[in-house]
């Protein structure tokens, strides 16, 4: 009997630590349970696929065509992307172009994967950021007629794998425009003449047997100023609109308008000229250009460009050596200036004082420079009545900052011609103004 009831203890104390087990392991599953959400629904694995290409861009240079592209950092899933991404560029037919695109268009919208597109033309390795690749075209895509071309990219991931391919972007097969030849340039007062070699009539499209105007566009890279303290202008320019390609640079004076530093502009109209002139150019910069010839061509509903390679570069400078333009407008006035006298003093305090003093005197005036850069004038006077007659004499030592000056040196009765400069920061000092003559009074 005792051992019947030692054996039921030993189970029951078997059993009371084995329901204690069970309620301690329910006990911490609670606790897991309480401290983090529900998992949810299982996420599928990540395919690790690049996103797919949105901003090709393609233009035809010479008998290459250039493509540029911003590589994405991240996959279709949102995640960094992690090892060597290889991009694929193809390049397609007219009709297959039309169908891919619209394949892409359909696609894109509904945030399926693209078409993978083919043959492939082209395989780059490339990292997340910008991207370019070069196409040069065989002979048969060089010849006449010009035809519609389309390239899309598509990405690969270390595993081989695409979310699809770029929407297409479309070039012009067929001959390149000629390269513009002999381009040079030299800085004159207007601005900065261009001249280069022009295509002969004639020689041109028809003879290529293509269709479209043709035009020349210049490239310009503002350099450094040419020189220290020198002050710059600006001016209106005949070429055409002008595009701002990067950050600007401050003129060499305070506030003179910014320019960009990189500048196109289009030049000339149905017929080559041969030249042009930046007017915009500013005095203390220099100036780098290159020239193209372009053709805007139509095909497929695209309007599209050819360009020729680019010219040889020419570097031309802006220095301060050209004087400003001459005075205009010059009068004379004779008068006299009435002085206080020394009995003036007296009059304020109750005395009688005596009357002013009057001087002989000869008021010129003139229109004003509107040039930026003119630092001030000089006047000049031939006394017509003394013994060098014909000698122009320099009134004053320093410039005069204003269009106007009063000659209180004159003598009464004399004959007095005057005439008036205007002077650069740079010390540049233009042709004289016309001359007036005037008399000085007598007293």
């Amino acid at each position: 009997m005792i051992i019947y009831m030692h054996g039921r203890d030993r189970m029951k104390g078997r059993g009371e630590r084995r329901g204690a087990a069970v309620a301690a392991g329910a006990a911490l599953a609670m606790v897991l349970l309480g401290g983090c959400a529900s998992p949810g629904p299982p996420q599928p694995p990540s395919l690790k696929l690049p996103e797919v290409v949105s901003d090709l861009t393609a233009g035809r240079v010479g008998d290459e065509v250039r493509l540029h592209w911003t590589t994405p950092l991240r996959t279709t899933d949102k995640l960094l992307i992690a090892g060597p991404v290889e991009a694929e560029v193809c390049r397609e037919t007219p009709a297959s172009a039309t169908t891919a695109s619209a394949r892409v268009g359909r696609n894109a919208g509904k945030g399926e994967a693209t078409a993978p597109c083919s043959p492939v033309l082209l395989r780059v390795q490339v990292t997340p950021g910008d991207s370019e690749a070069v196409d040069a075209l065989p002979a048969s895509l060089t010849a006449a007629p010009a035809r519609l071309l389309a390239y899309r990219v598509q990405l690969r991931n270390v595993a081989g794998h695409t979310a699809g391919a770029s929407p297409a972007v479309y070039v012009a097969s067929g001959p390149a425009p000629q390269a513009v030849q002999e381009l040079r340039g030299r800085a004159t007062k207007a601005g900065i003449v261009l001249e280069w070699r022009p295509e002969a009539q004639g020689t041109g499209n028809r003879e290529q047997g293509t269709e479209g105007a043709e035009s020349i566009e210049l490239d310009r890279t503002t350099l450094q100023p040419a020189t220290a303290n020198t002050t710059t202008t600006t001016a209106s320019n005949s070429m055409a609109t002008t595009a701002g390609l990067g950050p600007e640079r401050k003129g060499g004076l305070p506030g003179v308008a910014k320019e960009p530093s990189e500048s196109r502009f289009h030049a000339g109209g149905a017929v080559d000229v041969g030249g042009t002139v930046d007017r915009t150019a500013q005095i203390g910069h220099a100036y780098r250009y290159t020239a193209q010839r372009v053709r805007s061509v139509g095909l497929g509903g695209q309007k599209l460009e050819l360009r020729s390679v680019p010219s040889a570069e020419v570097t031309v400078e802006m220095k301060d050596v050209f004087p400003p333009e001459a005075p205009a407008g010059l009068v004379a006035v004779p008068g006299f200036v009435g002085e206080p006298s020394a009995g003036q003093s007296a009059e304020l305090a109750g005395e009688r004082a005596a009357p002013p003093i009057q001087k002989l005197a000869i008021d010129l005036s003139w229109e004003p420079d509107m040039e930026l850069r003119v630092a001030g004038y000089r006047v000049y006077r031939r006394d017509l009545n003394g013994d060098a007659a014909s000698v122009w004499l320099r009134l004053g030592s320093e410039l005069v900052p204003v269009a106007a000056y009063r000659d209180l040196s004159v003598v009464a009765g004399h004959r007095y011609a005057y005439r008036v400069t205007a002077v650069s920061e740079a010390g540049n000092e233009s042709a004289p103004s016309g001359e007036v003559v005037e008399i000085a009074p007598a007293q």
